[in-house]
């Protein structure tokens, strides 16, 4: 989009200025997602603010420049009248054209921020996990994150059926997989997320164990934090982990793929029904995948672009890294079709230049 065509969609007959609105988690998981939206809007040109809470880590934005709002909720909201004045003042400073909610966790506050500045806004939607309806007037389009997702909000009519439209995240990936190249080093197998249940981390844990007791000449990485980590490291001793399993804190995504440059296989033990950016961020990297079915995100093919394994189920993650290790070509050949369907998918530019359109026919509906 030009500035010319910018300034054509904007009445006030200026450079288009959004702000982006993120909830208490929006950045933990959309970070890499935000930063290649961020930048590729500004060669729209466009200029943006990003609302966050202040207590969070912020994605390496140009700034400026981007502006930068930090927010803290009260705990108990009713102890101040108004909670969101002191954010709707500082990002009315700005003069925002209209507001993009970057995920469901920050639709609350981007409902009330859009309504005192009395300007639009849009909404992504990057998950299954609870019915979403919205039938605030001010919300002019709801941004699916797959086509599962978009079928799923057609279907339960979250919105109006013109108003949902599907945006990918993009994500910049490798060109080629390295995965089992280097036959100098033991194989590194990477599980991920956060620890919050033993389960899954077990399975994987116990998967890891077979490995060792089929003498697969293999090294293990456990990346996350969370209440059930104590009693992983617990179980890590009692099966004779410790020599070959290294815990690793949890890692923005960004940071997660640089570990993963040096992986040869990355599992995701926990089912979920959102788009996980670490699992998108592995594949960007090169890395063969296996994941429990994640039915949110249609970049899981099963056996094209990732192994899928039944939940919970040692046996089952245990013979798909044995076939993988055995089968190093299939393991380059399905990270390499992942690559494939990311550059065809998932373009940081693709994802920039669809949304700088819906921007303009959001404010080009409010336009008399």
């Amino acid at each position: 989009m030009s500035q010319a065509k910018a300034e054509q969609s904007d009445p006030r007959g200026r450079v288009l200025h959004v702000g982006l609105v993120a909830g208490p988690e929006s950045l933990a998981n959309l970070g890499p997602v935000v930063r290649h939206l961020v930048v590729g809007l500004l060669d729209e040109p466009m200029s943006m603010t990003l609302v966050h809470p202040a207590n969070t880590s912020v994605p390496h934005l140009p700034v400026p420049p981007v502006r930068d709002v930090g927010y803290a909720l009260p705990r108990v909201p009713f102890v101040h009248r108004d909670p969101f004045r002191p954010i709707c003042e500082a990002l009315a400073r700005s003069r925002p054209d209209l507001l993009h909610a970057l995920d469901t966790d920050a639709v609350s506050l981007t409902r009330h921020l859009a309504a005192d500045l009395d300007i639009p806004y849009v909404v992504n939607v990057m998950g299954m996990e609870r019915p979403f309806r919205l039938s605030d007037p001010r919300c002019r389009m709801v941004l699916a994150g797959s086509e599962p997702i978009r079928e799923a909000l057609l279907e339960s009519r979250a919105a109006p059926t013109g108003t949902i439209a599907l945006l990918r995240p993009g994500i910049h990936r490798a060109r080629h997989t390295t995965c089992f190249m280097d036959p100098a080093h033991s194989p590194a197998i990477v599980a991920a997320g956060p620890l919050r249940h033993v389960e899954p981390f077990a399975a994987a844990m116990e998967a890891f164990a077979r490995l060792q007791a089929a003498q697969k000449d293999c090294v293990f990485f456990l990346v996350g934090n969370g209440r059930a980590e104590h009693a992983l490291r617990r179980m890590a001793e009692r099966l004779h982990l410790m020599h070959s399993l290294t815990f690793v804190d949890q890692q923005e995504p960004e940071q997660l793929k640089a570990i993963l440059h040096g992986a040869d296989l990355f599992i995701w033990p926990t089912p979920v029904e959102r788009i996980q950016i670490d699992v998108l961020t592995a594949m960007s990297a090169g890395v063969p995948v296996l994941t429990p079915p994640m039915p949110a995100a249609d970049f899981i093919i099963p056996d094209r672009t990732a192994l899928i394994f039944e939940p919970n189920n040692a046996d089952d993650l245990a013979a798909k890294l044995t076939g993988l290790l055995d089968d190093r070509a299939g393991a380059r050949e399905l990270a390499q079709n992942a690559l494939a369907l990311l550059k065809e998918n998932h373009s940081p530019a693709d994802m920039a230049n669809q949304l700088a359109d819906f921007y303009d026919a959001t404010l080009g509906a409010t336009v008399p």
